[in-house]
């Protein structure tokens, strides 16, 4: 029997990703700031990344910004404007952290795509913090 729940702990902390304690504090901080901003860097599957680090009711209203200044009355702007802020109404608290106090996503305004030919770059980035592989603060420097 013993037996049984070893291995049932084991495939419990095999599915659950590791939480890096630091970026996590990082995002907590983001989180409270009304309008803060951290420079950071990060490493994902999908590339580098480097932006600000922002909580998620400032990337909201970053969003509404965006889309006012980017969408046509034929695209219902209003109702996407609204859709951050009416995700972060409906889980109550807002979209920060999760059940055990962990924050799944995080949130970059500003962004540069580091991966790519040429310099493409986004006013607005969300990502899961589990696919963060690695991050540095700051953004890049030529020099």
């Amino acid at each position: 029997m013993s037996g049984k729940k070893d291995r049932n702990a084991q495939g419990d902390a095999a599915a659950a990703p590791e939480v890096d304690a630091q970026l996590e504090v990082l995002l907590r901080m983001a989180e409270v700031a009304e309008d803060g901003r951290l420079g950071i860097t990060l490493s994902t599957s999908g590339g580098v990344i480097a932006g600000s680090l922002v909580g998620s009711a400032a990337w909201a209203r970053r969003w509404e910004q965006v889309v006012a200044e980017n969408a046509g009355p034929e695209q219902r702007s209003e109702d996407l404007a609204l859709l951050p802020r009416t995700v972060q109404e409906a889980l109550g608290d807002g979209e920060g952290a999760d059940k055990d106090g962990l924050h799944p996503f995080l949130h970059l305004v500003d962004v540069v795509f580091l991966s790519v030919h040429g310099t493409v770059t986004a006013p607005l980035w969300r990502g899961r913090t589990a696919d963060v592989s690695g991050w540095a603060l700051g953004g890049p420097t030529n020099g």
